[in-house]
Order: C-alpha cells, then structure tokens, then sequence
C-alpha cells in the first residue's frame, strides 16, 4: 500500500473535525513550502568556508584579528554609523 492511499484510508475512518485538522495541517504545509526562499551563502561566504574550516567563536575571532588591519581603523570610521534620530514616540 503506497503513502497516498493509507493516508486516504486513515484520513476516511476520522470524524468530521479531524478531517478538517488535517486539512488545515496540509494547507499550513502547503503555504510553508511556497514562502521558503532557497538558503544561498554568497560568493564570499563560500571562499571563506573553503579556505579555513573554523570551529568555534574563538578560532574565528583569531582569524578575524589576523586578516583585517585594526591599527588602521581610526576613531573617525564608525562616526555616521549609528541613526541617531529619536525613533518612534512611546505613550506610557
């Protein structure tokens, strides 16, 4: 007996509210399958990926440390980075 037909057998001898469950369950799958956008890991993330294999946060941080230049990062790098707008009004 292949899936489609044992699933058809058991969903037949359900009551009427379990019928509907499972229907609602195969439309939740359904739609959940038509949002998911394929995972990609861009060109840079793979060169990384297959140059080192980095294990934990450590190795990773000492990897980080050794391939960018910290001396030349000045105070004046990060000075427009943050939004300093108020945001949004909160009424308490």
């Amino acid at each position: 007996m292949t899936i489609e037909q044992t699933v058809l057998q058991t969903f037949r001898e359900l009551p009427p509210d379990k019928q509907q469950e499972v229907l609602d369950f195969i439309q939740f799958l359904k739609y959940k399958l038509s949002v998911q956008k394929p995972f990609s890991i861009s060109e840079h993330q793979k060169s990384l990926r297959e140059g080192k294999d980095i294990i934990d946060f450590w190795s990773a941080l000492q990897d980080f440390r050794q391939r960018v230049d910290l001396e030349s990062i000045d105070d004046d790098t990060f000075e427009n980075l943050r939004d300093k707008s108020p945001g949004r009004e909160v009424n308490l």
